[in-house]
């Protein structure tokens, strides 16, 4: 199988209620790629913490920087096959922990307090054999196959009270604790898109709050919307097919998510959403 190249839509635009607020915007996303793979990211940062705008762009910049040499020094982009679940979870913790680490010494470099950095993580790199997807807290992700059958790639992680999570800055480090709350997942099928959101876009994108008539409660299926997805599959071609830029796209993008649908017009949280096709579709439609 040949490791197909890809087109990203990818943005990050600041919610209403922090407008009103006067906060930043707090999510940061960043997509790089490389010889035969690519490292995607997106961070929340915490609602509550004063520099979590600051933590989730410093987050996502590490998460590249350190992923690409954990990918490169394994030789993952040339492997006939992915590394097991095991082994991914082991090296994505020990790697996140690392991150972690550094996020640490960059409070102390600017005199920030390091609680105040919270963000949630979740990272998805493709691979010629599929993908290879962590995170820590909340937001979805999920993935399209050639059949069009889309399947969530993470569950979010949520706490007792509403809208609790957790963030690489949390006291989630002991060995005892950690792998309840750092999920890792091995994704090997041909994967036609992928894609991972902040939560602010999860009600228009991801079916994840239904009612269940017999039970009379609320579910999570945790699907993405294919209804949301396959439009953007068609767009995303076309736009190359156009000579788009990089900029260009994502600025289109950044105004979907502003306004695209009615859910994501009245979203009040910071909305991020990366979007990946792979480049055969787009060469072969």
């Amino acid at each position: 199988m040949y490791q197909p190249n890809w087109i990203f839509a990818f943005a990050s635009t600041i919610g209403s209620g922090h407008i009103l607020e006067k906060k930043p915007c707090q999510d940061a996303c960043k997509v790089e790629c490389y010889d035969n793979f690519c490292i995607t990211v997106v961070c929340d940062g915490a609602g509550s913490c004063p520099n979590s705008h600051i933590g989730s762009k410093q987050v996502a910049e590490l998460c590249v920087y350190h992923f690409e040499k954990v990918i490169t020094s394994k030789n993952w982009n040339y492997q006939k096959e992915l590394p097991n679940q095991d082994i991914w979870h082991k090296v994505a913790k020990q790697t996140l922990f690392v991150i972690r680490e550094d996020l640490d010494k960059f409070s102390m470099s600017n005199d920030l307090d390091f609680r105040s950095l919270a963000c949630t993580v979740i990272l998805t790199i493709a691979l010629p054999k599929g993908l290879l997807v962590t995170h820590i807290g909340d937001g979805r992700a999920g993935y399209c196959n050639n059949n069009l059958e889309w399947y969530p790639t993470i569950t979010p992680f949520h706490g007792e009270l509403a809208n609790e999570t957790v963030f690489i800055t949390s006291d989630i480090w002991n060995d005892d604790i950690v792998d309840n709350y750092i999920e890792s997942k091995v994704v090997i099928d041909e994967v036609k898109a992928f894609c991972l959101l902040s939560d602010g876009c999860e009600k228009a994108s991801f079916e994840c709050n239904l009612f269940d008539k017999e039970k009379e409660n609320y579910f999570d299926p945790n699907r993405p919307f294919p209804l949301f997805f396959n439009p953007n599959l068609r767009i995303l071609p076309e736009l190359y097919k156009q000579g788009k830029s990089q900029e260009e796209i994502n600025n289109l993008w950044m105004n979907f998510l502003m306004s695209g649908n009615e859910k994501l017009k009245v979203e009040t949280d910071d909305k991020t959403l990366i979007l990946g096709v792979s480049f055969s579709e787009i060469t072969n439609s």
